[in-house]
Formats: C-alpha cells, sequence, structure tokens
C-alpha cells in the first residue's frame, strides 16, 4: 500500500462508515433508527472518529515532500539544508526636482516616498547617487511594485523637492516561493550536487541572490577557470547593469577578481552578463466569426501570444533534455499558431510569421551569445 493509497483509506472512514459500523455490533432486535437512543447515543462517536480518521489521513500527506503543504514542507525542507525562498522587495531608481528641474541633494537616506494611487506603495531610500538620484527599495516584499513607474510624493517633508519620479526598476521582485515550486526543488535537489565550483554549485549560488529570476551557466567558455554566469531579474527580464555588477562583486569580486573572496572558488574567474534580447515580431491573418468584436479578439490574441512568450522565459534555463548539458530553445510558429485559435472568436488562422520568416527560430546558446526571447510587434490581418 502507498502513502497515497494509505491516506485514501483513512479519508473513506467517514462519519456513516463509523457509525454503521458500530451499528452492525447492535443486536437487531434493538431501534437502530435515526432518533433511536442507540443511534443518539452512538453518532457523536462517529463523528468524532471520522475527523480523527480525517487528522491521519493529513499526517500520513503532511510526512512526505510529495504531499506536504506551508510549514509542514518548509520542515522537510530544512532537513534537506535549505528553506522555502522568501519574497523579496523592489527596488528602484528616483529623480528628485525642484522647480526649475534641477536635481536637489537634500534627499537623505531613510527618507520615505510613496506612489500615487487608491493604495499607494511605499519605499523608503537606501542610497543617493552621484547624479543626486536614490535608490529606493520598497517597503513591502512581493511583486506588486515591479510595474509602477512614475511619480511618488514625499512622505519626509522636504520644502525643496518640487518634484520626484521613479525612473527605473533596478532590481524586480519576487513573491514567497510556492508549495509546488519549493517540492520541485526538493525531489530534485539529489540529482547533482553542488560541489567545488561545478554548475550546479554556481545555480546554487545564484539561487542565494534573492534579485536573480534565473541563470545559466557557461563553464570554460573562454579558456581554463573562466565561467559566465547569464542572469535574468524576477520578471525574466534581462538584468539591469546594476544587478549584474551586484552579482559579479557577490560571487567573484571585480577587485579582486579570482582570488575566492566571493562564493566562487579560488582560480575560477567569473564573467556576469544579461542574456541578448531577441525580439520577435509576429505577424498572421486571423478569421474572426461575426459575434465578436474584432479589436477585443485582437487584443486577446495579443495577451496569449506574450502568454506563450513568459513560458519561452521560463524555461530559458532548463537544461537541453537530449544532451543533459548545455541550454535548447524553440520558438515554434505552431504553438504560436495553436495559441491564436484557442482565442474565442477566432474560427481560422494562417501560420504566422516570424521577423517575416516562415521558419520557426532556434535561439542561440553558446559561449558568446545567450539569447532571451521577447515579444515585439503582433501584426494581425483580416
Amino acid at each position: 500500500m502507498t502513502p497515497d493509497e494509505l491516506a485514501e483509506s483513512y479519508m473513506a472512514q467517514d462519519f456513516e462508515y463509523w457509525l454503521n459500523l458500530m451499528l452492525d455490533n447492535v443486536p437487531d432486535d434493538i431501534d437502530q433508527r435515526e432518533g433511536s437512543v442507540v443511534y443518539d447515543a452512538l453518532a457523536p462517536a462517529a463523528m468524532v472518529m471520522a475527523q480523527q480518521s480525517l487528522a491521519r489521513a493529513n499526517i500520513i500527506k503532511q510526512t512526505y515532500i510529495r504531499t506536504a503543504q506551508d510549514q509542514f514542507l518548509d520542515y522537510r525542507a530544512e532537513e534537506h539544508g535549505t528553506s522555502r525562498y522568501a519574497a523579496t522587495r523592489t527596488e528602484v531608481k528616483a529623480k528628485f526636482l525642484d522647480s526649475d528641474g534641477n536635481s536637489i541633494n537634500n534627499v537623505q537616506i531613510g527618507d520615505q516616498f510613496a506612489s500615487i494611487g487608491e493604495t499607494p506603495i511605499f519605499y523608503t531610500v537606501q542610497k543617493i547617487n552621484d547624479d543626486l538620484t536614490g535608490e529606493l527599495i520598497a517597503d513591502d516584499p512581493g511583486t506588486t511594485a515591479n510595474s509602477y513607474i512614475g511619480q511618488i510624493l514625499p512622505v519626509t517633508s522636504n520644502d525643496t523637492l518640487s518634484w520626484a519620479e521613479i525612473t527605473e526598476i533596478v532590481a524586480p521582485a519576487r513573491d514567497a516561493e510556492t508549495d509546488d515550486h519549493l517540492r520541485d526543488r526538493l525531489l530534485k535537489a539529489d540529482d547533482w550536487i553542488a560541489y567545488g565550483g561545478n554548475i550546479t554549485d554556481y545555480l546554487a549560488m545564484l539561487n542565494k541572490i534573492s534579485e536573480v529570476g534565473a541563470g545559466q551557466v557557461y563553464p570554460v567558455w573562454n579558456g581554463a577557470g573562466t565561467v559566465k554566469l547569464v542572469i535574468v531579474d524576477n520578471n525574466l527580464m534581462p538584468a539591469s547593469a546594476d544587478l549584474v555588477k551586484k552579482v559579479k562583486n557577490i560571487i567573484d569580486p571585480t577587485d579582486n577578481e579570482s582570488q575566492g573572496y566571493g562564493l566562487a572558488p579560488i582560480d575560477h574567474q567569473v564573467t556576469v552578463v544579461a542574456p541578448t534580447p531577441l525580439t520577435v515580431n509576429i505577424a498572421a491573418t486571423v478569421n474572426i466569426d461575426g459575434t465578436h468584436g474584432a479589436d477585443i479578439v485582437k487584443a486577446k490574441i495579443k495577451t496569449a501570444i506574450d502568454e506563450y512568450f513568459k513560458l519561452l522565459r521560463q524555461s530559458w534555463n532548463t537544461i537541453d533534455a537530449k544532451t543533459g548539458r548545455g541550454y535548447s530553445q524553440t520558438i515554434y510558429r505552431s504553438k504560436i499558431l495553436s495559441q491564436i485559435m484557442m482565442v474565442d472568436g477566432v474560427v481560422n488562422a494562417s501560420v504566422p510569421t516570424l521577423n517575416g520568416s516562415d521558419q520557426d527560430i532556434a535561439l542561440v546558446f553558446d559561449n558568446q551569445t545567450s539569447q532571451l526571447p521577447i515579444l515585439g510587434e503582433v501584426k494581425l490581418d483580416g
């Protein structure tokens, strides 16, 4: 009997099971109908026993990584030497101007600002740069602040300030790791052992840096002892220059390369870069039935294609299943066509072209270039 089967057998022991089991042991000449003395005496016990059966089923499920949830899964993670990835906070860059449009110099570390809107996002200044721009971090963890760029209002009083604006998302945040992601990570943890600067070791290093959403590792890319790390942020978009610099200094500080002052082993020279965006423009002819608005359907098609590209970026760092090493990814026109055809109101569509070509696009992953698919213009005729 498997743990799943054992848990299911406990779950089958409901109120009716226990009540009938006890009533079967009552002599036939005694009234057993609902409302009788015997029935009313046994029913509460049957309810308690049914609840205990559910509790036993839950204990079985929470015992194993495959079925454990929430804090029970957290405990299992600790037994494997890891923990759930916590939610992080969005890091942004902002400018502060006076009434003449000039940068002001009296914004201080610790000053607070808030976005505009019904539910403001609060930020705290962490650093003032030489150009008088500021680096701020969202007060609350999670991805809410990842998409806000625009005006912010001072919470800390500043008589000189006339205008403040977030101009760049430096490091998008991530939400707390889900049960499914943590479970998958734990079940795969024994596939490879992180040790001494092997590929798994470098992936483990990147996993410890909360601003990094995913990464690729290219060993010996430029000779013995060289390692290239290609990273994306938590939005699975190319890492900013600031994030690249931060990761470089954590793993192999620029001032002391190959000396072992970072996470990388001694004699490993680590290069950190962002992937090369590959913008893909899509064109297709779409036939829409007469009961749906063409503009609405086309907007839904673009959303569906964008979701497909998000899925591509989610698997961008997956090791090539055929070879067990390196990376491989192809943008298939047939899959884009499938996304188009699943939109309500579409009755037919041509196979789309990608960047003006009737060919699928195999992304380039080698020591010099690592491409990341980005959806460009979507042109829908018909």
